[in-house]
């Protein structure tokens, strides 16, 4: 629920902060003073989209803060965490910052998000309901929604959801098939001819790099065996050859060490080097005695080279991706060749499937019309008491036909997705004789607001959005028929948070909290504030309500005896 709101430089608000409770919270008072700026504000805060005219004159930007408390493990905070946003002690802040060069940003518990991801997350927080917006319940997309929650049909649902992917999954692997049967008519005789042609050559990764070490050696032996033989003969083959001459040093330092036994601790590291150059000079005389220059084989070496170079360059890139490729094409093959049983196997697959889609999306399709027909009469009922006796209301639940729709009844094709074949909507009809049409038609502010609160009153079990904000709901409404909305409204608050802008004192006198809205001049500038009220505070202003700007004692004793009842 939203616990507080923190608004800076927004239109005629100069610095407002205000805390909210559980239960009904009312905003009154006169026209003008910024209530619904007060709630723009806010939904502002929940995603809707800025504009720089929202900027107080002389600010250079806007900040709206809310604070809103999250119970855990909920849808909520679920969907938070998939952003990677996590609320330390069940707390989110949300800001919104709009700045005069057109800029905005918005922040959730002070990571940077998107308006995108901010509205989905405001829509999920409030639901808010004024003369020109009304949101999830205007929405007939939204509308199977509610009913299957009223209708607690999420087994069905779930049931119906697993058959429809199912089918659409193996409606793919048909497609797949399709694809590679029509393939196979084309290029089945090249893919044979190329997986003939990778296999035969016998690739391994480890080849290409072996064979180019070797026909390096075998390209420069004669240079390798010149390098050997100086390399031999500088070492050990020639008089006066290192060795000899390192031999020589070795007695002469022995001699010195009988006069000096210093020289003496040198004498085994030119023992060890003499050590050391024997082994090279032997490798030495092997390797130039082992180098032959043989042509063919540097010949077939190349040729190799070449084939897998070519193999490369026909396929792909690296050794590895042609095996890959071969790999593919060794399915498509396979596939290929059996493509007429795995055909008619997956149709018959298919025709099974949508026979199971069709049975569950009739069970839930019956459902939901018997639920509705309960639903639409309790509604209608819910409306009856708040003054629109006359009103009919109905719940349409209708098949989609489709040209291509995946399932066939009576030789006709409809469009079915994962939540069934139904489309429903909400239809109203105000008045007697007028034809019932849907919800976001209908067009008088008086009769939204009390359509959407007796709906809200049927579905507040199903409707998982904690917040609901009414601006001005008593629009058009007055005497018995407002009492009976803030009833509703005072029930509505005992499962969900609810803050509304209302006029009438019948429906103000239901608050569990009330704040009035005013204005001040300061500095030749005009404030918009607001305060909670104490119980004497409510009565004045329930007062000032029912009498205007004049408060009498009688209308002070009946304001009283308003919030008494």
């Amino acid at each position: 629920m939203l616990k507080e709101l923190r608004i800076k430089n927004f239109a005629i608000v100069e610095n407002l902060e205000v805390e909210f409770f559980e239960g009904l919270n009312i905003l009154t008072g006169a026209t003008g003073a910024g209530k619904s700026i007060i709630i723009g504000a806010l939904n502002l805060a929940l995603g809707e989209r800025a504009s720089q005219e929202m900027i107080r004159t002389g600010a250079d930007c806007a900040i709206v803060e809310a604070v809103f408390e999250i119970k855990p493990k909920n849808l909520i905070e679920i969907n938070l965490s998939e952003l990677g946003i996590l609320c330390h002690e069940n707390q989110l802040i949300i800001r919104r910052e709009i700045s005069n060069k057109g800029v905005s940003r918005c922040f959730m518990n002070d990571r940077l998000v998107t308006l995108a991801n901010l509205k989905f997350i405001g829509d999920l927080l409030a639901d808010l309901h004024g003369q020109h917006e009304h949101q999830s319940l205007l929405d007939s997309r939204e509308h199977l929604t509610y009913l299957d929650n009223y209708a607690e049909a999420g087994d069905l649902l779930a049931r119906a959801g697993d058959d429809y992917f199912r089918l659409k999954k193996k409606l793919e692997e048909l497609e797949e098939l399709k694809r590679i049967d029509k393939v196979s008519r084309e290029k089945k005789e090249l893919y044979q001819f190329q997986l003939n042609e990778i296999t035969r050559a016998g690739l391994s990764v480890e080849e290409e790099e072996k064979l180019s070490a070797e026909k390096k050696i075998l390209e420069n032996s004669e240079a390798l065996f010149q390098v050997a033989s100086m390399v031999f003969q500088e070492l050990y083959d020639i008089d006066g050859s290192i060795i000899e001459r390192l031999s020589l040093t070795k007695k002469e330092l022995e001699k010195g060490g009988e006069y000096d036994p210093r020289l003496k601790d040198h004498i085994e590291n030119l023992n060890s080097a003499i050590l050391q150059l024997n082994d090279s000079s032997r490798f030495l005389q092997g390797y130039k005695d082992g180098l032959n220059f043989d042509p063919e084989k540097l010949e077939k070496i190349r040729e190799r080279l070449n084939l897998i170079n070519s193999l490369k360059k026909k396929y792909s890139q690296s050794i590895e991706e042609v095996l890959s490729y071969a790999d593919k094409i060794k399915v498509d093959l396979e596939k290929i060749e059996n493509r007429d049983e795995l055909i008619q196997k997956t149709e018959q697959e298919i025709k099974d499937l949508k026979q199971i889609l069709k049975k569950d999306s009739m069970l839930l399709s019956d459902k939901r019309k018997e639920k509705g027909s309960e639903l639409s009469r309790k509604i209608k009922k819910e409306l009856s008491f708040l003054g629109m006796e006359r009103c009919d209301f109905e719940i349409r639940i209708s098949w989609r036909e489709e040209e291509n729709g995946l399932l066939e009844i009576n030789g006709k094709r409809y469009y079915v997705d994962e939540k069934g074949m139904d489309q429903v909507e909400f239809c109203v009809s105000p008045n007697p004789g007028e034809e019932l049409k849907p919800l976001a038609k209908i067009a008088s502010g008086g009769e939204i607001s009390r359509i959407m609160l007796a709906l809200k009153s049927v579905l507040a079990k199903s409707d998982q959005v904690p917040t609901m904000i009414f601006d001005e709901v008593d629009v058009g409404i007055g005497g018995e028929i407002a009492e009976a909305v803030g009833k509703r409204m005072k029930t509505l608050s005992s499962t969900h948070q609810i803050i509304c802008i209302t006029h009438l004192q019948q429906i103000a006198s239901q608050a569990d909290y009330h704040f009035k809205v005013y204005k001040e001049v300061s500095k030749n500038r005009t404030i918009t504030k607001i305060k909670l009220l104490s119980r004497e505070e409510r009565i004045k202003e329930i007062a000032r309500m029912i009498g205007g700007k004049k408060i009498s004692d009688l209308s002070l004793e009946h304001a009283a005896e308003m919030i008494e009842e």
